[in-house]
């Protein structure tokens, strides 16, 4: 939203391992450098570990993305499997048989492949991330992988990454056998304030359609350090947060003024140092602690609630948006939203939801396979980019986010309660928007769901292109037939899939984004890329809902 006012092609501060935003910092070098030495002389085992969002991954999808095809590459991002389950993952990877439940048969597969893979002069690379949480048993198959080798090389190299429990894990003493095996290790640390200050320079540079360096005032990259710690992951949080601010406010530049108040909207943040504002951060707007104590005064006046745990339908709204005299208006509702959960329900509301809206996209998910991260984006995000899609946040406006009728993840609650995750999934009853919950279905009017919801909002969708960066007529070949191809499945059957940003292309561009009432500029950025999203799982609109004109007005990018 912000980006048409500062001038930038894309969202710099993205929370997605992108290689070319990749900052070179001195420990990230180091790292680097000992990924390729290892690579390079043929050594057995690699670790490298840091501490959440330090930037592990994207340091990974750096080295992978600089290897050539003289290198076979195993990626094994979901730890939490058994050896069997390992083994079947690196053989289907390899592209060799993975359908045998036989140890002994998978690994005698790989056994050969390793073989034939080494004659024809290649090397063969397992890379595993998030290793803190493999197990016992699968960290033994591992070094019994290591044992795959001829009188000269190794024939399967591997690069174990995670946080620093993976090195504690390590020096156990069954696993010591493991331990002596790694030959190179190396640990990735926060950034100094000088490098956060490069850092942010870094990637406003990558993202600016002009030379936007400067965007931050020296003041604001100090403040940002003093609050992340220099943390990539949070650097990228608080200044994405502090662009959002600078932008609303109607700034030129990002001030240390911009900063402070994107701290204080993430102050209900873990990662967040709430004590350095020097007064209490309010996690939820006050607006929403008025509403609560009218709804609490409203039940001290209406009596006890009428809803009861077998009823398969909620209606929470107190009134229509026509009023309480409008004839087709709801009965008055006699609790508060918070009284249809218990606290159980509203701490698993979140995880629940997620499951819901990935479940929407085809990707059933068990609470196990959900990560340990308390921030429902960075938790959606988590799960979504392993499986090819991205994280829309839609805050601030329910038109907007209800536009494109694809499943959203919608935040609820006050300072004192929630949050508390309902999902929208499109469909409305006769005046209410209805909504999925762990208890039900959850009927409100617009007018109850803007004055209860918290103003934050997700959407997970697929990537219809398969990557972040706007199009324009002026994009490459290929960025441009990724382009082609969505808007021909999408039913634009003019559009002819030949990297030419043709007049055809043009128009079918401008009709998608007239159908989901996006500014028609011609340029596929985020906004268009969630209507493409929508288009190829739900079909064109025919009858579109759209979004406020003060939105339409900013479209995608300058």
């Amino acid at each position: 939203m912000y980006r048409r006012h500062f001038h930038l092609k894309e969202r710099p501060f993205q929370l997605v391992p992108t290689p070319s935003y990749l900052f070179p910092s001195r420990c990230h070098q180091e790292a680097l450098g000992h990924l390729t030495y290892a690579l390079e002389t043929g050594e057995g085992f690699v670790e490298v570990t840091g501490e959440v969002g330090t930037g592990k991954t994207t340091l990974l999808r750096t080295f992978l993305d600089g290897l050539d095809e003289t290198v076979a590459v195993a990626c094994i991002f979901n730890p939490t499997l058994n050896a069997v389950e390992l083994l079947q993952s690196i053989n289907r990877d390899f592209g060799i048989d993975a359908g045998s439940a036989s140890r002994s048969d998978l690994t005698a597969a790989l056994h050969r492949f390793l073989i034939e893979n080494r004659e024809l002069g290649k090397k063969a690379l397992l890379v595993i991330d998030e290793a803190q949480n493999l197990s016992i048993e699968v960290l033994e198959e591992l070094r019994l992988l290591s044992n795959l080798e001829t009188t000269r090389a190794k024939l399967l190299q591997t690069v174990l990454c995670g946080q620093p429990e993976l090195g504690e894990m390590l020096e156990r003493h069954e696993l010591r056998q493991l331990a002596q095996r790694i030959s190179l290790a190396c640990r990735l640390r926060p950034l100094s304030i000088d490098e956060t200050c490069d850092y942010i320079v870094h990637r406003l540079k990558r993202a600016s359609l002009g030379d936007r360096g400067d965007l931050f005032t020296p003041a604001a990259r100090k403040q940002v350090y003093r609050y992340s710690k220099g943390t990539p992951r949070v650097i990228n949080i608080c200044c994405d947060r502090a662009l959002l601010c600078a932008y609303v406010g109607g700034r030129d530049r990002v001030g240390a003024r911009s900063v402070k108040e994107a701290v204080a909207e993430l102050a209900d943040r873990p990662y967040m140092d709430g004590t350095l504002l020097g007064r209490p951060m309010l996690a939820w707007g006050g607006a929403f602690l008025g509403v609560a104590i009218v709804f609490m005064a409203g039940f001290l006046v209406f009596g006890s609630s009428l809803w009861t745990p077998d009823a398969p339908q909620i209606t929470a709204s107190a009134v229509s948006d026509g009023g309480i005299n409008s004839p087709e208006a709801p009965a008055p509702a006699t609790y508060s939203l918070f009284d249809l959960f218990d606290e159980v329900s509203v701490a698993e509301s979140i995880p629940w939801g997620i499951r819901r809206v990935m479940d929407a996209w085809g990707h059933g998910l068990s609470a196990s396979e959900l990560p340990a991260i308390g921030d429902p984006y960075l938790l959606l995000s988590a799960v979504a980019a392993p499986r090819g899609m991205e994280v829309m946040p839609m805050d601030g406006n329910l038109d907007q986010a209800l536009a494109f009728g694809l499943p959203i993840l919608m935040l609820f609650g006050s300072e004192t309660q929630g949050p508390l995750a309902l999902v929208h999934e499109g469909e409305e009853g006769k005046g209410l928007l209805r909504f999925q919950s762990p208890k039900g279905i959850v009927e409100l009017s617009r007018g109850d769901a803007e004055r209860l919801w918290s103003g934050r909002a997700l959407i997970a969708c697929t990537n219809p292109l398969g990557f972040s960066e706007v199009v324009t007529e002026r994009s490459g070949l290929q960025e441009v037939i990724a382009l082609e191809s969505a808007l021909s499945r999408a039913g634009f059957d003019r559009v002819s899939v030949d990297g030419h940003f043709d007049v055809e292309t043009l128009r079918a561009v401008h009709a998608l984004q007239e159908a989901y009432g996006i500014l028609s500029d011609g340029m596929v950025g985020d906004l268009t890329r969630v209507a493409l999203a929508a288009a190829l799982k739900n079909g064109l609109p025919s009858a579109p809902e759209r979004v406020a004109t003060r939105d339409r007005s900013k479209g995608e990018v300058p």
